[in-house]
């Protein structure tokens, strides 16, 4: 079974930053991405970056008139979220039991407030390790990368404490690539373990 995964642009190109970008694809997810967003938000990626994703099975929600309607709605309740934030959120309405992939803790604490189950890519990163969809080495540079970043708004000891635990000898994970493995195969449900220590901060 496929997670219906929507995804705002501080998740995608913060991933891109990682270069996990591809390796989302891996993860069984049914990944959707808001048309305002793909056109207004990630014009900084490349031909090749959407060749990956829409390979790797990203859709292009493009919301009807009652959805940005609602959209607006939202906004007028919600002043601090944009106009794509409000797209991303009716979008996540929009697909039962979806997630927004999302690092703007605004957006995610508001999102959270609608009844959308929230994450960010420090969820992503314990997702692609449990399912062994990516090595260990990749991994750590994506993290080493986002600590180094200051265009990164992710917690330095949350970062580290995610270094120790991919670093340890003998835990899950995959030591080396396997590209296509796990494709298709479910990832374990890791909030209820992971809610607390991957409360990101990103601002909006």
């Amino acid at each position: 079974m496929f997670t219906i995964a929507v995804n705002d642009a501080s998740c995608l190109i913060d991933l891109r930053k990682g270069r996990l970008l591809p390796k989302l694809c891996h993860l069984p997810f049914r990944l959707i991405v808001p048309l305002p967003i793909r056109e207004s938000e990630l014009t900084s990626f490349t031909p090749g970056d959407w060749r990956i994703l829409d390979r790797g099975g990203m859709k292009t929600h493009n919301l009807t008139p009652e959805e940005i309607a609602a959209s607006l709605t939202l906004r007028c309740r919600f002043g601090r979220l944009s106009a794509n934030d409000c797209f991303c959120v009716v979008t996540a309405q929009f697909y039962d039991d979806s997630i927004l992939l999302t690092g703007d803790s605004q957006l995610r604490a508001i999102a959270s407030s609608e009844g959308i189950r929230t994450h960010g890519v420090l969820w992503v990163v314990e997702q692609l390790w449990a399912a062994k969809a990516c090595s260990r080495a990749l991994l750590i540079k994506a993290l080493e990368i986002w600590k180094s970043d200051r265009s990164v708004f992710l917690s330095s000891d949350l970062i580290d404490r995610q270094l120790h635990d991919i670093r340890q000898p003998g835990v899950q994970g995959s030591e080396h690539e396997h590209p296509s493995q796990n494709i298709g195969q479910s990832v374990p449900d890791l909030s209820n373990q992971v809610a607390e220590r991957i409360s990101e901060t990103h601002a909006g």
